[in-house]
């Protein structure tokens, strides 16, 4: 499924093969039709697109790796005193939602954090939850008994009556910028608030607000990257092996990589690097709550100017700005990007380990080529030979050897061809290297009880079995 300014040039390159990307013959031998929808620009395509890839979930569109939901920060701004939640859904129109978070501790984590730094309730407290069915059987309600949050000061005191709507309302929107990535002004305005109570001789205020301030700075010290501080961008790095890729977002707001994401995508180098960066941008932003004004990345796909008109619309701000996406070449950012390109690979690795990927695969394509060779069992060992020769002089035999899927180059061997000959006869070469290989004395030497699958390249079957005597 996919999106073309010129239909007939696109089917072309289909159907001739003309595309290199290693899917697409599969693709053409597998599709017994198509159909097309005509939109008025590429924008409209692009949604069109988005929004049928998500409804049909193609096999060869790129999706993630698993299916599970991530995490979101809530924040219920329907209920008359917003509370904080941890989410997995993300569906409540008068709720606002902060993430994804791909590391569920990090989201809770944030939570704790923004209620040591704000005071505001959790949607999971008792205290909170009493008032909120009293306020929606009477509007005019006043509190009851203080609940615990109230009582350790993390949440102002709704309950108890101690704060009014507006109040309330003041310390929602703090949340929402300190959840939203404003971390040094708060630090500025915490500064002054301190310095005002010390001068009052509130030392309990000012002692809060020193708190709170060294909350914020102990979050801005943890940062492995500082930037200028203006600076607020998505980096976004790739590691693509052949079938699977590994991503990796760092979210840097005011100068400081906030938060990491991680993910892992199921296509890798078999679709082309304009699809899959395309494709993970749709995908990311679709559910993303926070838009940044630049995105960087290692290359620019071919409709980046589209995804960029596309971003700025759901950025909607207030001052007009618009999302650039962008390659830098050298400097911070290039470091950034590479710092993000590096962990991708990292998180791909853990996902391999954890999922036992490699072992699964390397399963599979040995049940293949059982299938695909008729052979009576899948080839647990194999060993490929080839000669290399220059017109029958300076001759050499090679063997790479395969065990249970995986390369085995420990088992490597090379042999130099003994019988001398003024042509190059292959064949006689491959037998010397083959019966030095399987002589009896070195057989008796391989402790291998299993067969050997003998993969060469000059003689008169492709494949021939050989039992080793162990």
């Amino acid at each position: 499924m996919g999106k073309a300014r010129d239909l007939r040039a696109r089917m072309s390159q289909y159907l001739n093969l003309q595309d290199e990307r290693l899917m697409i013959p599969q693709l053409v031998e597998q599709v017994a039709g198509f159909d097309f929808l005509v939109t008025e620009n590429e924008h409209e395509s692009l949604i069109l697109e988005k929004n049928l890839i998500k409804q049909f979930s193609p096999y060869f569109n790129v999706d993630y790796k698993d299916d599970k939901s991530y995490p979101y920060i809530a924040l219920t701004l329907g209920d008359a005193f917003p509370a904080l939640k941890y989410t997995r859904e993300r569906h409540n129109p008068d709720t606002r939602y902060f993430g994804p978070y791909t590391n569920a501790r990090a989201a809770r984590t944030l939570i704790e954090v923004a209620r040591k730094v704000t005071p505001i309730c959790l949607a999971t407290c008792d205290g909170h939850r009493r008032l909120s069915r009293r306020l929606k059987a009477n509007p005019q309600a006043t509190g009851d008994k203080a609940c615990f949050n109230y009582s350790v000061g993390l949440g102002p005191g709704p309950c108890t009556g101690a704060c009014t709507e507006e109040e309330y309302a003041l310390q929602v929107q703090k949340v929402i910028r300190f959840l939203s990535g404003e971390r040094r002004s708060f630090i500025e305005e915490l500064h002054s608030d301190m310095t005002e109570a010390a001068a009052e001789l509130d030392f309990e205020r000012a002692a809060r607000n020193r708190d709170r301030i060294e909350t914020i700075q102990s979050l801005v010290d943890r940062q492995h990257a500082q930037l200028s501080a203006s600076l607020s961008a998505d980096v976004i790095g790739f590691y693509r092996e052949e079938t699977i890729t590994g991503v990796q977002v760092l979210i840097v707001r005011e100068g400081s990589v906030l938060l990491a994401n991680e993910f892992i995508l199921d296509k890798g180098l078999d679709v082309g690097d304009d699809e899959l960066i395309h494709s993970f941008l749709m995908l990311y932003y679709e559910a993303a709550t926070s838009i940044p004004r630049q995105i960087i990345l290692e290359r620019l796909p071919e409709d980046a100017e589209l995804i960029a008109t596309w971003l700025t619309e759901r950025l909607d701000s207030r001052h007009g700005a618009k999302v650039r996406l962008v390659q830098p070449k050298a400097g911070a950012k290039s470091e950034l990007l590479h710092l993000a390109t590096r962990n991708a690979q990292h998180a791909l690795n853990r996902y391999k380990v954890r999922s036992r990927y490699d072992e699964e695969r390397a399963n599979l394509a040995m049940l293949q080529l059982e299938s695909a060779l008729a052979l009576p069992a899948a080839p647990v060992r194999i060993e490929c030979f080839d000669i290399s020769t220059i017109h029958g002089s300076h001759s050499v035999g090679s063997m790479v050897v395969f065990c249970a899927g995986s390369v085995d180059k420990s088992s490597y061997r090379r042999f130099r061809i003994r019988q001398q000959g003024g042509e190059a006869n292959e064949v006689a070469m491959m037998r010397e290297v083959l019966s030095r290989h399987f002589a009896p004395e070195r057989a008796s030497q391989m402790n291998c009880g299993k067969e050997v699958w003998v993969l060469v390249d000059s003689y008169p079957t492709a494949m021939r079995k050989s039992k080793a005597v162990g």
